[in-house]
């Protein structure tokens, strides 16, 4: 699932790319991909994206004051730009043409069909968005705001830090990095930290941040389709290779219904976490 890092930069690229450009045509092609009904597709013909932004895990293409389309891409959504005269592949749930030949196209590799579109006057309307926490690089992300989130509730650090609710935008794969750049267990409770240890998060949530967006808009290189193998990744699907920091082997467990990747020497003093796969084999 594309995260912060990945969502930024298909900001930034398909900003410069097709704002301003007419739109000569809107289709849907999966059942379901429209999670709004009023303002429909239609709406959209004859007129142009004034500006793109992002809001937690989602795009937001501007028409207008009061006219939005906000995308969630899910697991395998991309977005792509191709000529129109490209056949649709199966793969395909929507198309924006643009009137110099050039289509926007949602793709979605998957046989469960799950990324939204919804059509609103003001994203706000879009429930997740109504309710996405700060975003973690801007100036609200305080220490005193992380701190409070993560004392005031009992749950673990990864969960803490993948909850749209508290912080937008980070999800599996850069909660991993950060954990892991900051020297923490996935599990442990943030009720658990000190001071100096929420200085730690805080300051290696924006760091990881901004280092992963660097390294994807180099591997991007003004593509839409960006990729999200994340080779720069320290620690994320990297299991049993050496830690670039200690050279102990990196553990993966199943917690929390994914994968969790995490070095035993680094960030929980020398010993494996349980997974939770075998307990539900008992």
């Amino acid at each position: 699932m594309p995260e912060l890092p990945e969502l930024d930069v298909m900001q930034e690229v398909l900003t410069e790319r097709i704002v301003g450009r007419t739109i000569v045509a809107a289709n849907s092609f999966h059942p379901g991909i429209l999670k709004t009904v009023d303002p429909g597709l239609d709406t959209l013909v004859g007129k142009s994206f004034g500006a793109i932004s992002r809001r937690a895990k989602h795009l937001i293409f501007t028409v207008d004051a009061d006219l939005h389309v906000v995308v969630h891409l899910m697991l395998a959504g991309r977005l792509i730009l191709c000529r129109s005269g490209t056949k649709a592949t199966k793969a395909t749930g929507c198309l924006i043409a643009f009137e110099d030949g050039e289509d926007l196209r949602i793709i979605e590799n998957s046989t469960i069909h799950r990324v939204g579109v919804h059509i609103v006057r003001d994203p706000i309307h879009v429930e997740a968005i109504a309710n996405a926490g700060i975003e973690p690089l801007s100036s609200d992300f305080t220490i005193d705001y992380l701190s409070q989130r993560v004392l005031g509730r009992k749950r673990q650090l990864k969960k803490l830090l993948t909850d749209q609710t508290i912080i937008g935008g980070i999800g599996t794969a850069y909660a991993d990095e950060i954990l892991f750049d900051a020297n923490l267990s996935p599990i442990r409770y943030g009720t658990t930290l000190g001071k100096d240890e929420i200085h730690r998060l805080h300051k290696s949530i924006q760091s990881v941040l901004r280092w992963a967006t660097d390294e994807i808009r180099g591997e991007a290189g003004g593509a839409t389709l960006t990729p999200h193998d994340r080779k720069f990744a320290r620690i994320y699907k990297r299991t049993d290779q050496p830690c670039p920091e200690c050279g102990t082997n990196i553990a993966e467990i199943r917690y929390a219904q994914t994968k969790t990747y995490y070095c035993p020497s680094c960030q929980s003093q020398g010993k494996s976490i349980q997974d939770r796969r075998s307990w539900l084999t008992r």
